[in-house]
C-alpha cells in the first residue's frame, strides 16, 4: 500500500505541475499579446512618423531623402513602407522595399487597420499597419494609404526566447518548490514517523507504551493506543485469574472424591472416569487461558525455561535412557505469553520422550519475518524422535483432539490438540512427518 508520505508528494506534485503549466501559458500568452500590442503601436508609429514628413507638391508625393527611422532607408532592413494612391498605384517605396511592392492592405479612411499574418509571395511572414488619409490640396483632397509593414519573425524570436527563459525559470521554481515541499512534509509527518518507530519498539519489547509528547492530532491516536494497550494487558491478567480461580474451585471437588473409597467393583471405572474428567477440565482451561498472538507483548527468553522443561522429562523417563539434543540461543526470545510457550513446547516435549526409543532432538530458532509489516521475529520450533513414527493416514489427524497412536500410552490424546490450539492462536503452522532415518518430526513456526 502507497504510504501517506508518497500520496502527499504525488498530489502536492500534480497541483504544482498544473498550476506552473497555467502559470507558463498564462504568462506566455500575456506576454505574446504584449508583443502584438507593441508590434502594432511600433506600426502605428511608423506611420505617424511619415504623415508628419510628408508632403505632396503639385498633386505629387514627396518626402525627404532622410527619414526618422534609418531603418527604412537600410537595403538590408526588416521594416518597409509604401504609399499607395485610391486607385491603388505605388506613389512612393522606402529603399528597404529594394523596388518590390508589399501586397495591398485593406484600409478604411481615418482607421488603422493592423494585421498579424500577411503573406507576402515567397517573403516570411508579415506584421502589417495601414491607414487611409485625405490629403488636403489645393485642387482637393489626395486620397491617400499608407502602409508599413515589418517581418513577424522579428517579434516571434522575441516571444520564442521569451518562452524559453519563462520555462527555463518556472521548472527552477518548480525545483525550489518541490525541495521545500519535500522539507514541509518530511516535518509535518515527522510525528507519525516518530509512532511508527514506537510501533516497531513495542513489537520488540523495547517499550511498553507510546510517548505522549506529540501535537495534537497524533497525541490523541497515541493516548487511545496506550489505553488499548493497558487494556488489553489488564484483560488477559483478568482471564488468567478467572481461569485460576475456577481451576482451583473445579480441582478440589474432584480431589475429594478421588479420596473417597468406592465399591471394589466400581472402584476402577470410576477413577477412570474421575481422571478422564481431570483431564478434560485441564484441557479447557488451557484452551480457555491460552494468551495467543498479540501485536503488542513483551517478548520473553525461552531458553532457559525450555531446558528446565527437559531435563524435567529426562528425569522422568529416565529407565529408557534417553539421548537428548538440544540446540537453541539462550538469547532467542518468543513475543508471546511465557503459559503458551511451556505448553506448546511441554507437549511436543513428552510427544518425544513417549515415543522415543533412544533419542530426541529439539531444536528452536529465529523466524525472520516476511513482509514490511511485521518488525519482530518469530520462532520455529523442531521436535524429533527415534520412535515408530506416525503413519501416514493418521499425520492429518493426529493433532485432534482425542486422537491417540497407541491406547496402552498413558494419556487422553490431548496434548497435541493443545499445541495445535495455541498455534492457530498465534497464526502459525504446524506439520508432522516421518524422519528417513524412522521417528516422528514436528516443526512448528509461530511468526
Amino acid at each position: 500500500m502507497i504510504s501517506l508520505r508518497r500520496r502527499l508528494l504525488v498530489a502536492t506534485s500534480i497541483v504544482l505541475v498544473v498550476f506552473l503549466s497555467l502559470m507558463s501559458v498564462g504568462l506566455g500568452r500575456a506576454f505574446e499579446q504584449s508583443v502584438m500590442s507593441n508590434a502594432e503601436a511600433a506600426l502605428r508609429n511608423q506611420i505617424l512618423l511619415l504623415i508628419a514628413n510628408l508632403e505632396v507638391v503639385d498633386g505629387q508625393v514627396s518626402m525627404p531623402e532622410s527619414l526618422p527611422e534609418p531603418r527604412l532607408s537600410q537595403t538590408d532592413s526588416s521594416l518597409f513602407a509604401q504609399i499607395r494612391s485610391f486607385d491603388g498605384q505605388v506613389v512612393w517605396q522606402s529603399r528597404s522595399l529594394l523596388g518590390e511592392s508589399l501586397p495591398r492592405l485593406a484600409s478604411e479612411l481615418g482607421e488603422f487597420e493592423f494585421s498579424s499574418d500577411t503573406a507576402w509571395l515567397e517573403h516570411p511572414r508579415l506584421f502589417t499597419q495601414s491607414l487611409a488619409v485625405a490629403w488636403e490640396t489645393d485642387s482637393g483632397d489626395l486620397r491617400l494609404t499608407i502602409e508599413v509593414a515589418e517581418f513577424a519573425q522579428v517579434y516571434l524570436d522575441r516571444i520564442a526566447k521569451y518562452q524559453q527563459q519563462l520555462l527555463f525559470w518556472l521548472l527552477g521554481l518548480g525545483a525550489v518548490l518541490l525541495t521545500l515541499l519535500l522539507v514541509v512534509l518530511g516535518w509535518a509527518l515527522n510525528p507519525l514517523r516518530k509512532v511508527i518507530v514506537q510501533v516497531g519498539q513495542i513489537e520488540r519489547g523495547e517499550k511498553q507504551r507510546f510517548d505522549e509528547n506529540y501535537p495534537l492530532e497524533v497525541n490523541r491516536l497515541t493516548q487511545n493506543l496506550n489505553q488499548l494497550l493497558n487494556h488489553e494487558s489488564a484483560r488477559i491478567d483478568r482471564q488468567k485469574e478467572v481461569m485460576g480461580n475456577l481451576a482451583h474451585s473445579l480441582k478440589t471437588p474432584i480431589a475429594v472424591l478421588s479420596g473417597l473409597h468406592y465399591d471394589p467393583r466400581s472402584d476402577a471405572d470410576v477413577r477412570k472416569q474421575l481422571s478422564a474428567m481431570q483431564s478434560i477440565i485441564d484441557y479447557q482451561l488451557q484452551s480457555a487461558s491460552a494468551v495467543g498472538r498479540r501485536r503488542f507483548s513483551t517478548p520473553i527468553k525461552i531458553a532457559e525455561m525450555s531446558a528446565s522443561i527437559t531435563a524435567s522429562l529426562t528425569k522422568l523417563h529416565a529407565d529408557k535412557n534417553i539421548v537428548l539434543q538440544l540446540s537453541i540461543d539462550p538469547d532467542l526470545q518468543f513475543f508471546g505469553d511465557q503459559g503458551d510457550w511451556m505448553e506448546l513446547f511441554g507437549n511436543l516435549a513428552d510427544n518425544a520422550y513417549k515415543w522415543a526409543r533412544r533419542e530426541v532432538k529439539i531444536a528452536v530458532t529465529e523466524l525472520k519475518p516476511i513482509g514490511q509489516q511485521v518488525q519482530r521475529n518469530g520462532v520455529c520450533l523442531v521436535v524429533e524422535d527415534d520412535g515408530p513414527g506416525v503413519d501416514a493416514e493418521l499425520q492429518d489427524m493426529i493433532l485432534e483432539r482425542g486422537v491417540r497412536l497407541d491406547s496402552q500410552t498413558p494419556g487422553h490424546g490431548l496434548g497435541l490438540h493443545i499445541v495445535k490450539g495455541i498455534v492457530a492462536a498465534y497464526d502459525g503452522h504446524i506439520s508432522v512427518a516421518n524422519r528417513p532415518q524412522g521417528g516422528a518430526r514436528f516443526v512448528v513456526e509461530l511468526p
